[in-house]
């Protein structure tokens, strides 16, 4: 073989070729007015709008506008508990919101390089980015966009060097792109009195790993963030039931927190979870049902049976069986 082959094999086999890459997370999405209806509070949703993505996200539950908005709403009122009435928050604020009242975490990051950023995405972890929002020049925007605005990164291009935004500021706004440059030059936090356009160039790291919070209590009812996902209970509320005892005192006691057990009305069946018979509760008692051809005879279904905790069960009184 003549040599100017072998030199032409070589630089074929081993000119490195150049990669590009890209990461896309399906994302459930919902602008920051699910109803198109942009007068307050909606106007100044896009912090509990971001987070309500994440949240669904982690979750993998889809969004419509009804569940939209409820959520909304609910984290409004998160937010007015924990800081009282305002329109705009702080990275440092919605990581604090996240990380005492829903089941993931959230930590402030200064100054990330475009590699930190992909990293987090290529991980499953989407990043919410405070901005200021005029800078953005989204078109879909009204009067050159918001001041101070949040975005999710939920995705990246290489090869058209953009990333994949869910921008709640608009309608338009699930799987938005915006150029890499663009997304840094309008990196800010909120600063007030004017000063977002300066505002520390800060982004909010996301996982669905509970660990720096597992024992955090920001409802005060006597159970870590751990514990409250273990039994279902409301992050935000220290009686998620509604029955007069804080979530703890109910898990200490052996009662279900969940379950407003004292309030139970006469006429229900119940059970436990760990027992096959079957009681009726009439009048502050306990009627043992005897078989299940009883059972039937009344027109009774197993789906409407309760299961009660064997602490609220045994408290109860027992009084004549029903035996036919």
């Amino acid at each position: 073989m003549k040599p100017y082959v072998l030199i032409a094999l070589t630089i074929v086999l081993f000119t490195p070729t150049i990669a590009t890459a890209s990461t896309t997370l399906s994302f459930p999405f919902t602008s920051q007015a699910p109803f198109g209806d942009w007068s307050e509070p909606w106007h100044n949703a896009c912090e509990e709008a971001t987070i309500l993505m994440v949240d669904f996200e982690y979750a993998d539950k889809p969004i419509d506008p009804e569940i939209a908005r409820e959520q909304l709403l609910k984290i409004f009122r998160i937010k007015n508990n924990a800081f009282g009435m305002s329109y705009d928050e702080n990275a440092e604020q919605i990581a604090r919101i996240v990380n005492d009242f829903f089941p993931w975490e959230a930590r402030v990051i200064e100054g990330p390089s475009l590699d930190d950023l992909k990293y987090e995405i290529d991980g499953g972890r989407p990043v919410i980015v405070p901005v200021y929002g005029r800078a953005l020049e989204n078109p879909y925007f009204t009067n050159g966009g918001p001041v101070y605005h949040t975005v999710i990164l939920s995705g990246y291009d290489d090869a058209a060097r953009e990333f994949i935004t869910q921008d709640p500021g608009t309608r338009r706004g699930q799987d938005f792109r915006y150029s890499f440059d663009t997304i840094f030059d309008a990196m800010h936090d909120f600063v007030p009195n004017g000063g977002t356009p300066n505002g520390p160039k800060v982004v909010i790291y996301t996982t669905k790993s509970i660990r720096d919070t597992e024992f955090t209590d920001a409802d005060n009812d006597g159970l870590g963030k751990r514990d409250e996902m273990k039994y279902g209970t409301i992050l935000y509320l220290a009686d998620s039931d509604g029955d007069g005892m804080t979530d703890g005192e109910e898990v200490k006691r052996g009662f279900i927190p969940t379950l407003a057990e004292n309030k139970l009305p006469s006429g229900t069946l119940i059970k436990t979870s760990d027992d096959a018979r079957v009681y009726l509760l009439e009048n502050g008692e306990k009627r043992h049902i005897v078989n299940e051809t009883v059972f039937f005879a009344y027109g009774w279904r197993f789906q409407d049976v309760i299961a009660v905790s064997e602490t609220f069960l045994n408290s109860l009184k027992s009084a004549e069986q029903i035996i036919k």
